[in-house]
């Protein structure tokens, strides 16, 4: 049996988190012991519990650069890699991308992989930023023996800084298993418990509230659009620390509802009409693959793998990220023609055909067996 660590940064739950649960529930089902090392004991400790995997909370994790606990987190990675004797020690996200595979090749772990779930270097941010970024993805990289790309541009972008190669870097985008829609709440039901008429006219969004996540541009396109009398209710549903601010820019207006972290978030997705994300960068996110797999038309921004997966007004919508414009304008557009919501059925022959979940899963073990 081998001895696998998926290790993050955050235990909140995000699209990275929910890769780790659907890679650790499904090779544990393939008889791998596995662990899953975390900063906290936030919902994805309780996630992991649930499946029947480890769950080990690291002290010294932490989003933000901290010299005093990175360090510390180094030294305590690196004995627990070397006491655990784990086979692989598979890496997401960028602060807990770095520091353990360091703590990994220190300790002599046979496999080490990376899955980039979207280079932070491809953020909107200062060419000195972008450089500081870019070298420490190219120290982990020296570090560890393979780097899985869920999006086409991080592929493009760990060849064309010099990152990786094209032999230690291969493209996988995630997948999802069909979500059975007979055990979700019908729209009637969901809508009455969020005090939303049946009839109106509702869309929504369920992703944590960070700037990455580009909610102010969405908000201040439904401000306006209620403004000039465009009858809409707009649900989001997440946590993290813009949630308060967007919540006093909407407190004047009712139609725009803010729900917090939920767990029922498949019901709270079938019952919109359309699904927004308006994103300032992406990997390859999966709650787009789960509302497109319940037919809901997708409207994304251009970032990230969304344009490998949506084909404007056919299967879904697409705008310019950081453009509350565009958004006032696609969404003002959807609204008057009904219609266009038919690209959700689309979206969805698309998902169930291109997104297969053994196919993902395969890959990824052929990676391990290396």
């Amino acid at each position: 049996m081998k001895k696998m660590a998926q290790v993050i940064t955050q235990s909140e739950m995000g699209g990275a988190q929910k890769h780790v649960i659907l890679l650790a529930k499904e090779f544990k089902a393939r008889g791998y012991e596995i662990d899953i090392i975390a900063g906290g004991d936030g919902p994805l400790k309780k996630m992991a519990n649930d499946i029947g995997v480890g769950y080990i909370e690291d002290p010294y994790m932490v989003r933000e650069i901290s010299i005093g606990k990175d360090r510390k987190n180094l030294k305590y990675l690196k004995k627990l890699f070397y006491d655990k004797k784990y086979d692989i020690v598979q890496c997401h996200s960028s602060k807990a991308g770095l520091i353990a595979r360091i703590a990994a090749k220190r300790a002599h772990v046979p496999k080490i992989i990376y899955t980039a779930h979207g280079f932070v270097f491809n953020e909107p941010m200062s060419k000195i930023k972008k450089i500081i970024y870019i070298i420490c993805e190219f120290i982990g990289a020296r570090c560890g023996d393979k780097i899985i790309a869920v999006s086409k541009k991080d592929y493009d972008s760990a060849l064309k800084y010099k990152i990786s190669n094209s032999k230690n870097t291969v493209f996988i985008p995630n997948a999802i298993k069909d979500i059975d829609k007979a055990v979700l709440k019908p729209r009637k039901e969901m809508l009455s418990e969020l005090g939303i008429d049946n009839d109106s006219f509702v869309l929504g969004n369920v992703s944590n509230f960070y700037d990455t996540k580009g909610h102010k541009y969405l908000i201040d396109a439904l401000i306006k659009l209620s403004d000039e009398g465009f009858k809409f209710n707009a649900i989001f549903a997440g946590e993290g620390k813009n949630l308060e601010e967007m919540k006093e820019k909407c407190k004047d207006y009712d139609n725009i509802k803010f729900l917090g972290y939920r767990t029922d978030n498949y019901d709270i997705m079938n019952c919109l009409d359309l699904f927004v994300l308006p994103s300032v960068k992406e990997g390859m996110p999966y709650v787009i693959l789960e509302a497109m797999n319940l037919g809901k038309t997708a409207l994304c921004t251009r970032v990230g793998a969304l344009p490998d997966i949506i084909s404007d007004g056919d299967n879904g919508y697409l705008v310019e990220a950081q453009s509350s414009e565009q958004l006032y304008d696609k969404i003002k557009y959807i609204i008057a023609n009904p219609d266009s919501l038919k690209a959700g059925i689309k979206g969805e022959q698309y998902v169930k055909e291109h997104f297969s979940f053994e196919k993902f899963a395969d890959a990824i073990e052929s990676i391990y067996n290396e």
